[in-house]
């Protein structure tokens, strides 16, 4: 059974400063608690449904805690649950971690967890396993930026670091995403390059920017002001793996 206790510990975990404190960070969604448990992330506890774990028992070393829908909405951060949440520790991805051996991209300033969740699960689907992020980003653990990733956070390493720090270790030439820069699908990408995204809000940091070997922009067609920074960061992936 589930104390009151847990309860309040599975609902604080929706804070960071929790989830900085207890080093464990919240996993939501059959599928996304799917791909953590066949992942190398340690499982503290699966909280389900009846129905989840009729389809779904898993073994091994975690807690199975069987609770109704109502109060697995209440713990977690969906409107809606009638599948399962699990509770998971952290993991320190450290800038050491970081191999130049292919294109990396690096999120300078997006704070809304929902873009950062979808360029992570964008870059696995072109076959990217990095990212590095500036301090200013959305947390890598924050719940809506797992439940944007729908798995693909257990496959990126992300790193969260000072860009000055970053840039001191870089390896490779650096190009930013800006509207001013020269056309990206007339330059040929053959070697591992790094991509800067800035917010849409805020542009690349004037810290970056004495970085920058060469920006680049998508071709506007349309009359669209400027394209979301997660459809950006795809279309420029895409043509990465073309290149």
């Amino acid at each position: 059974m589930l104390s009151r206790k847990d309860q309040k510990f599975i609902k604080s975990l929706k804070v960071k400063k929790y989830r900085t404190r207890e080093e464990c960070f919240l996993v939501e969604g059959a599928k996304n608690v799917q791909e953590l448990l066949d992942s190398h992330f340690k499982v503290e506890m699966v909280v389900g449904t009846e129905n989840y774990f009729s389809l779904n028992m898993k073994t091994g070393n975690h807690r199975n805690e069987l609770v109704n829908a109502d109060v697995l909405a209440q713990l977690g951060t969906f409107k809606t649950n009638e599948d399962c949440i699990a509770i998971a520790k952290t993991r320190k991805h450290e800038l050491s971690s970081l191999q130049f051996n292919d294109h990396l991209f690096v999120l300078d300033g997006v704070s809304d967890p929902g873009n950062v969740g979808t360029i992570i699960r964008t870059l696995d689907w072109f076959g990217f396993n990095q990212l590095v992020l500036s301090p200013e980003c959305a947390e890598f653990y924050h719940p809506k930026v797992i439940n944007s990733t729908m798995g693909s956070f257990t496959r990126i390493n992300c790193v969260t670091v000072d860009l000055g720090e970053f840039f001191k270790v870089n390896q490779l030439p650096v190009y930013a995403a800006d509207m001013n820069g020269s056309d990206l699908m007339k330059r040929n990408f053959d070697s591992p390059s790094v991509m800067v995204m800035g917010s849409e809000s805020h542009g690349i940091s004037d810290g970056s920017r004495k970085r920058i070997k060469e920006f680049v922009t998508i071709p506007k067609h349309g009359k669209a002001e400027s394209l979301n920074v997660g459809i950006a960061t795809g279309i420029i992936a895409s043509h990465f793996r073309m290149s």
